[in-house]
Parts: C-alpha cells; sequence; structure tokens
C-alpha cells in the first residue's frame, strides 16, 4: 500500500453550510454565505482538474471570511496541486490553527506531510484528528497514520493504527488492506489467509490482492484456493502486471 493511496478527507468536501437559495431582490447573501458559496465552486474547479481557477475563488472566499478553515485547508489543496509547497502547507496549518477541532482539516495536512515523507510531523496531526469524539470516520485518519508509518519503515506504529482503524469499523477496506499486506510480508500466511476473507467480504478483489490471494493459498498448500485466485487473476486483470508475474511462477513451477 502506498502512501499516495491515502484517503484525503477535508479540502475537496462540500461545505455544510449553503447560501440561501432564495431569490427574492431583498435578499443579499452575507459575507459568511458568499465565502462558502466560492469554496464549493473551488471544490469542483480541483475535481475538474483547474486548480488556478479554483485559487481564485478560494482567494476571495478567504477575504469574505478569513476564519473559515475549509476555504484554508481547499486552498492549500489547489496549491499542492501545482507544486507550491510552501504555500499549501501555510494554508494547511492555518486551517487547524483557525479550527482546532477540525479533525478533516488535521487529517488533511497530516496526509500532505506524509506524502512528503515528513512522517514525525504528521503524525502528530494524525493523532489530533482522532482524539476528536465527534469525528464520524476515524478509521480514515487512523489508516492514513497507518499508510503514513508504513512509508516511513515504522512497522510497528502501521500496525497499531491499521488495528486501530479495526476497531473503530471492522469492515473498512483499507485497513483490512493495510493489515493483509502486512501480514503477507511477514509470511503470516494464516493471518493474512483470515484478512483476506475478511477484505473480500467488503470489496471486490483487485489484482494485487489477487496475486496475494495466489501467493498465501499456494504456501498453505490448498492449490484448489490457489488456483481459483490465478483463474480469477488471469480473467479480470490479464494485462496486469500480476498476471504476468503470475504466468512467471507456474511456468517456472512447471504448472503454466
Amino acid at each position: 500500500m502506498n502512501v499516495t493511496r491515502a484517503v484525503l478527507i477535508g479540502g475537496l468536501v462540500l461545505l455544510q453550510a449553503c447560501v440561501s437559495t432564495s431569490t427574492t431582490p431583498e435578499h443579499k447573501p452575507t459575507q459568511e454565505e458568499a465565502a462558502v458559496a466560492n469554496v464549493n465552486l473551488a471544490a469542483g474547479y480541483i475535481k475538474q482538474g483547474k486548480p488556478e481557477v479554483a485559487i481564485e475563488r478560494l482567494q476571495r472566499a478567504i477575504k469574505q471570511d478569513p476564519k473559515l478553515a475549509d476555504a484554508h485547508s481547499m486552498i492549500a489543496v489547489a496549491y499542492d496541486q501545482l507544486g507550491s509547497l510552501d504555500d499549501a502547507e501555510n494554508h494547511y496549518k492555518k486551517a487547524t490553527q483557525l479550527e482546532p477541532d477540525n479533525s478533516a482539516a488535521a487529517n488533511a495536512f497530516a496526509v500532505f506531510l506524509c506524502r512528503h515523507n515528513r512522517w514525525k510531523d504528521a503524525e502528530p496531526y494524525f493523532q489530533k484528528a482522532v482524539a476528536n469524539y465527534k469525528y464520524q470516520t476515524p478509521e480514515v485518519s487512523y489508516t492514513n497514520a497507518g499508510v503514513c508509518a508504513l512509508s516511513a519503515g515504522d512497522r510497528e506504529k502501521a500496525e497499531q493504527n491499521f488495528r486501530a482503524a479495526l476497531t473503530r469499523n471492522p469492515t473498512y477496506p483499507d485497513a483490512l488492506e493495510g493489515m493483509l499486506e502486512m501480514s503477507y510480508q511477514d509470511k503470516n500466511y494464516m493471518q493474512a489467509r483470515a484478512f483476506l476473507a475478511r477484505y473480500r467480504d467488503v470489496k471486490p478483489m483487485t489484482a494485487e490482492v489477487l496475486w496475494m490471494c495466489f501467493n498465501i493459498e499456494d504456501q498453505l498448500k490448498n492449490h484448489d484456493a490457489a488456483n481459483r485466485c490465478a483463474a480469477q487473476l488471469r480473467e479480470g486483470f490479464p494485462d496486469s502486471p500480476e498476471a504476468q508475474q503470475l504466468n512467471q511462477a507456474q511456468k517456472r513451477d512447471g504448472r503454466g
């Protein structure tokens, strides 16, 4: 599991507050409502791959409501897309300062730091995100922290965070995949099989997972199950690198 696959919560999420839809002439949006409207418009531009246009909207939003943390968090995403890392970091940090209890903002900043190989800097922000008892999806931040720790070579912290995520949400697929991959890498094939079974119950199998499935069952001498995983891999992902690895492995073993 690569850190770039970590889930980014916050930044691209439309704000819950909405400007009034009233069309009566006497209604004039407040500065705060106008700021929210600009943030929501900017979210669309970011999703369309237009960070420059998004930044224009978000600069307006920040001028209209300088204390709107989501505007800072989202403009950080836009700057990050453009490679303006100092600007991105400043706005991520500003968002967490404006709203210390905003778990989405803390998670987003932590993911940013992690993607730039700053696990030690990221960890406190992941911890801040999950410390808020009102945070509805702590499993996301725990899983992101697990991916980040794993990328930094801290396998103990990675496992702690993946297991914490699964304590909060036992069916969260990204955390299950994290534990599956770690168990597989550690050659703990019985444990890997258990996490594989839980993963396949909640998410379609990818080429990467099917390749692990084949190897897990092969190592456990369950050749029927291994062959089923191999068949699924060939049929579902015939051009994948994992299918090529499978073909090479079976030819080498005289099973191709």
